[in-house]
């Protein structure tokens, strides 16, 4: 099975992008699983992209998120993934939360690494595959 983990910079834009962004990304999303790939989050994703909403009390987008996490697979977090973090983050040159991210992803299997963010561009552990987004002033 082809399992992608799509990065929040992804859903973010996704969810609460500009309109081109938006496109964007649905377009690059549904290209992906016409190829035959399983697009999947996690619990950390889920935390990361809820916070705000959660917090300024966006009813309507946390709807969203809801809706969209509901249609993929959603990682659970399991034993060792802070170790493993603690061991990714300064092989990969990575945030902690962002080392979470690939831990999981390697974990499950992942055959892809999707995210908007570019600081991921030379991830070694997993294929990298960017989300180029326009440069919006």
């Amino acid at each position: 099975m082809m399992i992608a983990y799509v990065d929040s910079s992804v859903w973010i834009t996704r969810i609460e992008g500009l309109p081109a962004c938006q496109n964007i990304v649905e377009s690059r999303l549904r290209n992906l699983e016409r190829e035959g790939w399983t697009l999947c989050a996690s619990e950390v994703i889920r935390l990361e992209v809820l916070y705000k909403p959660y917090r300024d009390n966006q009813s309507a987008i946390i709807a969203l998120y809801h809706r969209v996490f509901s249609q993929i697979d959603i990682l659970s977090n399991y034993e060792g993934i802070f170790q493993d973090a603690l061991s990714i983050a300064p092989k990969e040159n990575l945030r902690a939360i962002d080392s979470i991210h690939v831990a999981l992803a390697a974990h499950y299997g992942c055959k892809r690494f999707i995210a908007a963010d570019h600081h991921f561009k030379n991830l070694k552990m997993l294929p990298f595959y960017p989300i180029d987004l326009p440069a919006i002033r």
